[in-house]
């Protein structure tokens, strides 16, 4: 499998031999950085396989399959927990709420991981399962209730996405934001504006409140909130606004 091949597009114009060599390569390297990625940590030359490992199993991570995605989708929780731990003093039991340890300024290992964690901050709000769901009915006695819609596969897998995004805001709460407001540029200049890209930036953007301090959440929703009443500006008139 070339580095630069699109590997979305490679599973699904592919063979089933291809789309089975795909789902066992993504087998192979999670279980491979699970048991060992510690040690191509240490030097140059095995940080350099490693990166290009995991730009491997990002590519892996965006293909149309759902077992696939939840293989990823697990490692890349495996890691960002490990990262986080190695990080902060505290321990991230509390994982979403203010006042949770903040990882150290500078460190090694979160400046090798830097670029592929960026990278994934893209990917989970890019792919936001969606949250449990609340509406508004009336009941058979006339009384105004909350009903829950649950779909517990979606559910299971909207909260391990949003641990591994909380972990992710904390270890780069700046490049957390710019991931997020930059998606929603693309939504806003039309580039890749749709309701499922545009729901699934919603929900990732949701899922990370409290994981800021107050201020500068304060500060980041206002900007999504003007940015997204600019969308209603700019779909006006259309079909989907409705």
């Amino acid at each position: 499998l070339p580095r630069g091949v699109h590997i979305p597009d490679a599973y699904s114009n592919g063979s089933s031999d291809d789309q089975e060599f795909i789902q066992n390569l993504a087998l192979f390297l999670t279980g491979f950085f699970k048991n060992h990625i510690t040690a191509l940590e240490p030097t140059p030359e095995h940080q350099a396989a490693l990166l290009i490992g995991l730009e491997y199993l990002l590519g892996i991570s965006y293909v149309e399959d759902t077992e696939v995605f939840k293989v990823c989708l697990d490692y890349w929780n495996h890691l960002v927990c490990d990262l986080f731990q190695s990080e902060c003093n505290t321990e991230p039991q509390s994982f979403g709420f203010r006042g949770m340890g903040a990882p150290q300024p500078s460190s090694t290992r979160k400046e090798l991981y830097s670029v592929p964690m960026s990278k994934l901050r893209l990917l989970m709000v890019s792919r936001m399962a969606k949250p449990e769901e609340v509406i508004v009915v009336e009941d058979e006695n006339g009384n105004i209730v909350r009903e829950t819609m649950k779909d517990s596969d979606v559910l299971a897998q909207y909260k391990q996405m949003r641990e591994t995004l909380v972990y992710l805001a904390h270890l780069d709460h700046n490049d957390t934001q710019s991931q997020m407001l930059e998606k929603l540029a693309l939504q806003l200049n039309g580039e890749e504006y749709s309701w499922a890209t545009l729901n699934s930036l919603c929900w990732g953007i949701g899922s990370i409140s409290g994981s800021m301090m107050e201020e500068m959440e304060n500060k980041f929703l206002v900007t999504v909130i003007r940015d997204l009443l600019n969308l209603c500006e700019f779909t006006r008139g259309n079909d989907g606004l409705v």
